[in-house]
């Protein structure tokens, strides 16, 4: 999540659900009452539609005709489409970020790790993820590649919460993550960009197998 306050009471309520979300104090599948969140945070209902309609594009918030909304259910299916598309889009766009890569960019990689090692939070995590990936392709030449990127990383939200937070002891997202870094800052292209893939086929994996477990 973002350091600095929100600047409205809107923001507000759109960064508490999306905490909420993410530290799943709302489950997936759960239905969304603007009227119970209003009273338990002490808003009123109308900023909290706002967000619901805002979470929705970010794909942590499913939004149902005349019924109001629920937190996104994780889908394998629809995890599997996503990260289909992330594999087609990313490396190309890594590839790319790194060809044009100088000491600035290498320093903000760098940063960016530092800030996803240490953070302290599952949402803080997540935030920090995000901003190490976009720190990595932040140097591809095309504005429509970092836009649809964009875009698919922040779909993957949920899957990414689900992924760590399954307990999984085949997983080590800090020591996947160095190990990108690492061949990023090093000039290493093709080691980063091989990395890179493993991790997002690795993510999905674990997602497909808790959706699977959540349904036996």
């Amino acid at each position: 999540m973002s350091s600095t306050a929100p600047a409205t009471r809107s923001d507000w309520v759109e960064e508490r659900l999306r905490t909420a979300i993410l530290r799943g104090e709302l489950e997936p599948g759960q239905r969304l009452h603007a009227s119970d969140l209003a009273e338990r945070w002490s808003v009123s209902a109308t900023p909290l539609r706002e967000a619901f309609q805002r979470l929705a594009g970010y794909g942590l918030v499913e939004v149902l005709p005349q019924r109001g909304a629920r937190v996104s259910q994780v889908s394998a299916n629809e995890a599997s489409g996503i990260y289909d598309l992330r594999l087609q889009l990313e490396p190309v766009a890594l590839r790319q970020s790194l060809e044009l890569a100088d000491d600035e960019h290498r320093d903000e990689i760098r940063a960016a790790f530092q800030a996803f090692r240490t953070a302290a939070t599952v949402d803080a995590g997540v935030e920090a993820h995000s901003q190490l990936h976009s720190a990595l392709l932040s140097r591809c030449p095309s504005a429509w590649m970092l836009r649809f990127t964009g875009q698919l990383a922040d779909a993957s939200r949920l899957f990414q919460v689900t992924s760590v937070s399954s307990g999984s002891k085949r997983r080590h997202p800090v020591k996947e993550h160095r190990a990108i870094v690492d061949a990023a800052v090093a000039g290493d292209i093709d080691g980063c960009v091989a990395l890179h893939e493993q991790h997002l086929r690795r993510t999905l994996e674990l997602i497909g197998a808790t959706a699977n477990n959540a349904t036996a």
